[in-house]
């Protein structure tokens, strides 16, 4: 697929993971969006009142955790969803602060503006639609960049981290959560619709998507990782990986989901 293509397939998928009620990238691995967020570091204030209308069960992590987040900052999410972060977020920014969520799909949009007014938020949040490789938003401008499982989806993540390390201020940082794999997939594996929703498909390996943090000027680039496979084995029964398990087979499927992992970094803007 070119990049249009990945755009079209991303779009869509995601508008009808909107409608539908989520769980795509790792929702599906236990009984509730509510006990998947908890097992990403979400606490119990996190994933009740309005923000459980806004969690999907999308993130492999939790990014606002992770960027330690401070009173009167500017942050950004590349790929804001329904805005399940952005109300994490905006507790921990308060009323001085500023979260801009960034996404391509108006069904996302919608509801993550709904629900950031529903959380008392408007004033401070706001979603704005675009790609996150060419953000709608000023350079120098932003403390914080975050994002969670989404630069995978990227069909140009060299381009995603330069938009980022654009926007931050000098000193700024960015803090995101990944699926990340250990060895590239089979082609035929890569190439398929289904596997690119799942978060998979447009998956690249660890030394490759370091490489283009670096190569967009990010130093200090720390990360941890746990695998991810658990996440997408249960999500074998949805209709949408049927031609997945037709093609490839189950059992390779399982072979395959070793080599997948749950990528946590943080890095710095001098």
């Amino acid at each position: 697929m070119d990049k249009n293509q990945v755009h079209d397939v991303v779009k869509s998928g995601y508008a009808e993971v909107a409608r539908q009620g989520g769980g795509c990238c790792g929702g599906a691995a236990t009984a509730t969006h509510a006990e998947a967020a908890a097992l990403l570091g979400y606490s119990d204030q996190d994933i009740t009142g309005a923000a459980a209308d806004a969690n999907l069960g999308l993130g492999c992590g939790n990014p606002t955790a992770l960027a330690s987040l401070k009173p009167g900052e500017t942050v950004v999410d590349l790929g804001s969803g329904a805005g399940f972060d952005a109300l994490v977020s905006a507790k921990q920014l308060g009323p001085e602060g500023r979260f801009i969520g960034i996404d391509m799909t108006p069904e996302m949009l919608e509801q993550a503006r709904t629900n950031a007014v529903k959380a008392g938020h408007a004033r401070t949040v706001e979603f704005r639609e675009g790609l996150i490789e060419n953000l709608p938003v000023a350079s120098e401008s932003v403390d914080v960049v975050i994002s969670n499982c989404v630069i995978n989806l990227s069909p140009d993540k060299a381009q995603v981290f330069r938009e980022a390390h654009r926007i931050l201020k000098p000193g700024g940082r960015v803090a995101v959560t990944d699926i990340v794999l250990s060895e590239p997939l089979p082609p035929e594996v890569a190439a398929l619709a289904a596997s690119w929703i799942a978060c998979v498909g447009g998956a690249s390996t660890e030394a490759e998507y370091l490489g283009y943090m670096r190569d967009a000027g990010f130093e200090n680039i720390e990360y941890t990782r746990t695998p991810a496979g658990p996440m997408l084995t249960p999500s074998l029964q949805d209709p949408m990986w049927k031609a997945a398990v037709d093609l490839i087979g189950v059992d390779r499927i399982g072979r395959l989901s070793a080599t997948v992992f749950s990528y946590s970094i943080t890095a710095e803007k001098r």
